[in-house]
């Protein structure tokens, strides 16, 4: 069976005694000049071709100084497992069915992930613009937090607590600001209808999923 990969390129370039300056599309790599094709996935065959289209050639790493020059360059820049797409700083993938909260779990982790956590505004902007870029869902998407351990106190799934308050949370159409109905709304979603807003609801709610994994 035919696997797809991240591709990397090497362009066929001597280095000499001056400093490496690499073309359009690569970027100086210890002694290399690497171009990374950005979210795409390729067959050996096809990478081929793509390298060559870029006059380089797929990166041949003979010693041990050329491999952690790379490898670190592809730590660096966050690679992602399929089906996951980089956004921003996390590897993001949106499940096209709708679960509960605890089904949701399980289905992320069945793709290697789990529930995003969003606990830095500039990365949750960019999940946000994702999101309005993959189409609108009625009914919300599941995020990696709750309040279920214990009641009133909010925390993402790795146990680290969870700010309050805007910019994160909705306060708009109720008396009450988000979070709210205190013991019996216990999990958390991105509210379509409050433009993504922090809202908490019923964990046995069906909600589109949003899965965060490790970058590779």
């Amino acid at each position: 069976m035919m696997s797809l990969k991240k591709v990397f390129c090497l362009l066929l370039f001597v280095a000499g005694a001056s400093a490496i300056e690499c073309p359009a599309g690569y970027e100086v790599v210890g002694s290399k000049c690497i171009h990374r094709l950005h979210d795409s996935y390729l067959t050996h065959n096809d990478a081929v071709a793509y390298c060559y289209q870029n006059f380089g050639r797929l990166p041949v790493l003979p010693d041990c100084a050329s491999f952690i020059g790379v490898a670190t360059y592809v730590d660096n820049g966050c690679l992602c497992a399929v089906p996951y797409d980089l956004v921003g700083t996390q590897c993001v993938h949106l499940l096209p069915t709708s679960y509960n909260f605890t089904d949701a779990r399980t289905a992320c982790g069945s793709t290697g992930g789990d529930l995003i956590i969003l606990d830095d505004c500039e990365q949750y902007s960019r999940v946000i613009k994702y999101l309005m870029e993959q189409g609108y869902s009625p009914f919300g998407y599941w995020i990696g937090g709750s309040d279920e351990a214990l009641e009133g106190q909010w925390r993402w799934i790795d146990g680290s607590p969870m700010a309050m308050g805007l910019p994160y949370w909705s306060n708009e159409g109720e008396e009450d600001p988000e979070p709210d109905n205190p013991g019996v709304e216990n999990c958390l979603e991105l509210s379509s209808q409050w433009m993504y807003r922090f809202s908490n609801t019923l964990c046995s709610n069906s909600r589109r999923v949003i899965c965060e994994a490790q970058p590779l």
